[in-house]
């Protein structure tokens, strides 16, 4: 327990990646490009009661990941995302509770597309959007990693929000289906920002993952040994987000930390972030 409480308190103190959402939609042929870079670094996962899992050995997931949004109407935007992996474990110290050999497996993950639709466009503001995720992956079954989810998901989602010139809130909430007996999923989200500088904002934030259990794809003992995208993944984060424009409304920063506070089936681990956006 004290351990939670001093990571949270660690929490407050540090810089997070922004992350793209909210209810906001980009203006027509008005853009927004980032390349960002995310990391995992761990060596204990979260089992699938929820509980701390020594995996007896060092493993990291470092994505580079090119993000963008754009505008092709009034009131309706298109976003994508591509991203590619490098995921490592090394040697185990105990051979006989963990068995699975040391590797490295590079590959694309799962790419996405989605396309989001603004409903109310004043003080309070609303969007309906739907992201579908492709069954791109690269795995190595002997080594227990993979790249991304072996299927398809698809998320429609709802937003919720405002902003000021100094604040902003927004909540979302949507639902995932996935193919390839993977399990559904509940998930929700939520941001407050505050703007420090007229080129600072920071902001906290929840996500939340909830699976409905209703897929019997099976988690391979040495897939649990690395928490590389299994079923059932359960998960409650928590963060502080900041971004800071170089170039006001053109170039920018940003940096971040995540904290997995419970999970199930994910790595024990809190997620490195840092990004160069441009937009117009």
């Amino acid at each position: 327990m004290l351990h939670r409480i001093i990571f949270l308190l660690c929490l407050l103190h540090l810089s997070v990646l922004t992350a793209m959402g909210g209810p906001w939609v980009r203006a027509y042929r008005k853009g927004f490009v980032q390349l960002g870079y995310s990391g995992l670094y761990y060596n204990a996962v979260f089992s699938p009661t929820g509980s701390e899992m020594p995996i007896y050995r060092n493993a990291s997931d470092v994505t580079l990941q090119l993000y963008a949004e754009y505008g092709i109407a009034r009131g309706w935007e298109l976003r994508a995302i591509l991203p590619y992996k490098r995921l490592r474990t090394d040697l185990s110290t105990n051979p006989a509770m963990n068995p699975t050999p040391a590797g490295t497996l590079t590959g694309i993950g799962n790419i996405g597309l989605g396309l989001k639709r603004a409903v109310l466009d004043g003080s309070l503001k609303l969007s309906v959007g739907v992201d579908a995720l492709a069954n791109t992956f690269t795995n190595n079954d002997r080594l227990g990693l993979r790249t991304g989810y072996e299927g398809w998901t698809v998320l429609p989602y709802v937003s919720l929000g405002s902003g000021g010139k100094r604040t902003y809130y927004f909540a979302e909430a949507g639902y995932g289906f996935m193919t390839q007996n993977y399990s559904n999923f509940l998930k929700l989200n939520g941001e407050l920002g505050y703007q420090l500088h007229p080129r600072l904002w920071v902001a906290g934030a929840l996500d939340f993952r909830l699976p409905t259990r209703n897929g019997p794809f099976f988690n391979t003992e040495a897939y649990q040994f690395s928490g590389t995208y299994l079923n059932d993944q359960l998960f409650l984060g928590a963060g502080v987000k900041a971004a800071l424009d170089l170039v006001p409304d053109r170039l920018g920063l940003t940096a971040s930390v995540i904290g997995a506070l419970a999970g199930e089936n994910v790595p024990f681990s809190r997620s490195y972030n840092a990004g160069l956006f441009i937009k117009w």
